[in-house]
């Protein structure tokens, strides 16, 4: 009786078809192709690649299923007994594996995990707290030093004022030598008097402050004026004076001192005209009080 493996081959001849035309319509090594004619189980991959080489090449020679299922069979089951026999020659071994957890955890374990927790969540807190003390002390003293180089900066003293040229009286003539005429030298203006004008101005500073002064759109002055430090200022028709704490600084219009033109830490604007002068009140934001006069 003729095996699987010649059956195949009868069939594939009968065809006209070569192991090289079947490997490449299947993509199957010719080398299994040969194999499975011989009936050399042992140059394959294995059962189930056997198994699968057979159906593939069964099918395409138009083969009916029961020419190639004893077969495929009898395969399956000497490869079962195979397995079979390699399990029953292996050496039984106890394996060693640990105890199946209960799901009961142990009282003083988990006390002392919380206790561990607890600590490390109050060490964090206290470093955090304590970086934010520090950070909070060295913004505080640069602040303070800031503040403290700002008022010990010295105030830069106004420009001295030019004063006109005199040339000298001519010389009458005579038979005696001309005398050499000195020109006279007027004194230096302080920096504190105002100058020549129908509103003249001088501000004294109790405390320190800022002041603004205006001659039309020219600013005379703009600065910080600290404590005991005086300006004077004037001009032909008016004077737009800014007093940054109007409380802190004592004003004196035309030679009479005037009365503050507002309380202390508060902004006032100030116009000095020759017949008298004007204060313009702060406008209140939305919800506050009107400033006090």
């Amino acid at each position: 009786m003729s095996t699987l493996g010649q059956r195949l081959k009868e069939e594939r001849e009968k065809r006209g078809l070569t192991i090289e035309e079947l490997a490449a319509e299947t993509r199957i090594n010719a080398q299994y192709f040969h194999a499975l004619e011989c009936d050399d189980t042992s140059a394959l991959p294995g059962g189930f690649f056997y198994r699968s080489f057979v159906r593939q090449y069964a099918r395409r020679l138009d083969l009916p299923e029961n020419a190639y299922k004893p077969e495929l069979e009898r395969s399956l089951e000497a490869e079962a007994a195979e397995m079979d026999r390699r399990e029953t020659a292996l050496p039984q071994r106890n394996i060693g594996l640990p105890p199946i957890p209960t799901g009961r955890a142990d009282p003083a374990m988990e006390t002392r995990r919380w206790v561990a927790r607890l600590a490390a969540f109050v060490v964090v807190v206290v470093l955090c707290s304590a970086a934010y003390t520090f950070w909070q002390r060295w913004q505080a003293e640069t602040e303070q030093e800031a503040a403290q180089q700002k008022a010990a900066a010295p105030v830069p003293a106004p420009p001295p004022q030019a004063q006109p040229k005199q040339e000298p009286p001519p010389v009458p003539p005579a038979t005696e030598p001309a005398r050499e005429q000195t020109p006279a030298q007027a004194p230096p203006t302080a920096p504190h008097e105002p100058a020549a004008g129908a509103v003249k101005l001088i501000v004294r500073a109790k405390e320190m402050a800022w002041l603004g002064v205006w001659r039309g759109d020219k600013l005379l002055f703009g600065d910080l004026m600290r404590a005991g430090e005086t300006r004077g200022f004037g001009a032909e028709d008016r004077l737009r004076v800014r007093f940054g704490n109007a409380g802190g600084v004592e004003v004196e219009w035309n030679g009479k001192v005037i009365p503050p033109t507002g309380p202390r830490g508060q902004i006032r604007n100030v116009e000095f005209r020759p017949d008298g002068y004007t204060v313009a009140l702060p406008q209140p934001k939305d919800g506050e009080p009107p400033a006090q006069q």
